[in-house]
C-alpha cells in the first residue's frame, strides 16, 4: 500500500492552522472546548476544502489537465475555493452551478469572477443532469485539446 505522504500534492494552504481555546464556552460547560481555524489557511475564505483540493488538483496536473470543473449550488464554497486554487495554479476553472438560490452577482459569484472562473448555470435540481453536462463539457474540451 502506498504511503499517504507519497500521494501527489500541491501546497495551496498554510498548514497547520491554529487551534484556539474558546474560553467563555469552556467555562460555561466546564469543559475545554477548542476550535480549529481552517479559515486561516491562506486561501480565499479558507476551510477544510483546501486540504482536499491540494490532492485533487495535484492529480489533475499529473494527468496533464489544464482545466478543472466542479459543481455545487449557486453560492457554493467548494466551487469558489476550487476557482481560487485553480487560479493560483494557473489552471482554467469552469463551475457548473445549480440555477437555484442567490444567482445575483454577489457573494461567492463575485469571488468566482475575480478568480477568473467560467460560471455556467444549469437549470435543474438533479446532480445527474449536471454530471451529464460535465460529460459533454469534458468531450468538448478534449476535442479542443
Amino acid at each position: 500500500m502506498m504511503s499517504f505522504d507519497r500521494i501527489p500534492r500541491v501546497r495551496l494552504g498554510v498548514f497547520p492552522t491554529p487551534l484556539y481555546k474558546l474560553e467563555a464556552i469552556s467555562a460555561q460547560y466546564d469543559r475545554n472546548i477548542w476550535i480549529k481555524r481552517d479559515d486561516l489557511c491562506g486561501v480565499a475564505l479558507g476551510g477544510n476544502k483546501v486540504r482536499k483540493l491540494e490532492y485533487l488538483l495535484a492529480q489533475a496536473q499529473a494527468e496533464g489537465c489544464d482545466t478543472v470543473f466542479t459543481t455545487g449550488g449557486a453560492q457554493s464554497n467548494h466551487a469558489m475555493l476550487t476557482a481560487a486554487c485553480a487560479a493560483r495554479l494557473g489552471m482554467e476553472c469552469v463551475l457548473l452551478l445549480k440555477k437555484r438560490g442567490v444567482t445575483d452577482h454577489r457573494g461567492n459569484l463575485v469571488l468566482d469572477d475575480i478568480y477568473g472562473a467560467q460560471v455556467r448555470f444549469v437549470d435543474t435540481d438533479r446532480y445527474d443532469d449536471i454530471y451529464a453536462e460535465m460529460d459533454c463539457l469534458e468531450t468538448e474540451l478534449a476535442r479542443e485539446g
